[in-house]
C-alpha cells in the first residue's frame, strides 16, 4: 500500500505558527507535568511525536534527554525544525524492540488508536520493553464514553478504535504494565459557582449536558461503577514497568 501524507489531516487543526505551538506546548506541559520523572536528565521518548508539542513542553520543564519517534517524515521535520532529535521509522514495533530498556519515561499521545486492533497489545508490549525497570508510560486515547465519542472516533480516517476504561486496562495489562491508573476525574464534574456570571455560562451548559449524559449511563448501566467513568473526549492513563529487571518475553500474534 502506498504511504499517505498524514499531515493533510493534522494541518486542519495545527498550523505552523509559533503562537499555536506555544499554546499547544502549554497544554502539553499541564497534561504531562506531574507524571514526568524527578530526574530531568532521564532518557525520555515521545512515540508518535508529531510536530513536537510534547517535546517542547518537556524541554520547557527542564528535561534535556529527549527523543521523538515518528512514522510521518512530514511531521518529524516539524519537530526537527524545533530543535529535537527525531527518528523516522516505518516499523515502530521493530525499532522499539531493538532498543529495549533504554528509557525512563515514554509518552504516547493520541497514537494507540491509529494502530490496528490486532496489533495494539503487541505495540503496547514493545513500549513496555523499551522502558527501563521502574519506567513509566503516559498515554491518551479517544474515550468511547464521551458524548461525542462517535465523531471523535471517526473524525480521523486513520483511527482504528476508541477505548473505555475497561478495554484500555485490558490492553495495558496484557502488555505487561503494572500500577495502571486511568483518570476518571473528569466525569460529571462540579456545578460551576456563580452561575449567573457570563463567564460561567459555557461551564454551566457543559455541566448540564454531562448531567443528562450521566442519567443515560445510570439507566442503561446501573450495575457499573459510574464514578470510574470519564466523559472527556480522551482517556488518560499511566502504566509502569515492574522494577524487577526480569522482563516477560512474549510473542503477541
Amino acid at each position: 500500500m502506498n504511504r499517505f501524507d498524514y499531515s493533510i489531516y493534522y494541518r486542519r487543526f495545527h498550523d505552523d505558527s509559533e503562537e499555536h505551538a506555544e499554546t499547544m506546548t502549554r497544554n502539553m506541559a499541564e497534561l504531562l507535568g506531574r507524571h514526568l520523572p524527578a530526574d530531568r536528565s532521564s532518557p525520555i521518548i515521545d512515540v508518535g511525536c508529531g510536530y513536537g508539542f510534547a517535546l517542547r513542553a518537556m524541554r520547557n520543564l527542564g528535561y534535556t534527554n529527549l527523543l521523538g519517534l515518528e512514522v510521518s517524515p512530514e511531521q518529524a521535520q516539524k519537530a526537527r525544525d524545533a530543535g529535537f532529535q527525531v527518528i523516522v521509522t516505518d516499523d515502530t514495533i521493530a525499532w522499539l524492540e531493538a532498543h529495549r530498556s533504554q528509557f525512563a519515561f515514554a509518552s504516547l499521545l493520541d497514537v494507540l488508536e491509529h494502530v490496528p486492533i490486532q496489533v495494539q497489545i503487541g505495540f503496547a508490549l514493545a513500549i513496555h520493553e523499551v522502558l527501563q525497570p521502574g519506567g513509566k508510560l503516559f498515554l491518551t486515547v479517544p474515550n468511547a464514553s464521551a458524548i461525542l465519542s462517535a465523531r471523535w472516533r471517526y473524525n480521523d480516517y486513520t483511527h482504528h478504535s476508541s477505548f473505555t476504561e475497561h478495554s484500555l486496562y485490558f490492553v495495558l495489562k496484557n502488555a505487561g504494565f503494572d500500577e495502571i491508573k486511568i483518570d476518571a476525574s473528569k466525569g460529571l464534574g462540579r456545578l460551576p459557582k456563580r452561575v449567573w456570571r457570563r463567564q460561567s455560562r459555557d461551564a454551566l451548559r457543559r455541566w448540564i449536558v454531562r448531567w443528562c449524559w450521566l442519567q443515560v449511563f445510570k439507566a442503561e448501566l446501573s450495575w457499573e461503577k459510574l464514578d470510574e467513568v470519564s466523559f472527556e473526549l480522551n482517556l488518560q492513563a499511566v502504566g509502569s514497568r515492574t522494577a524487577q529487571a526480569n522482563s516477560r518475553e512474549r510473542e503477541v500474534k
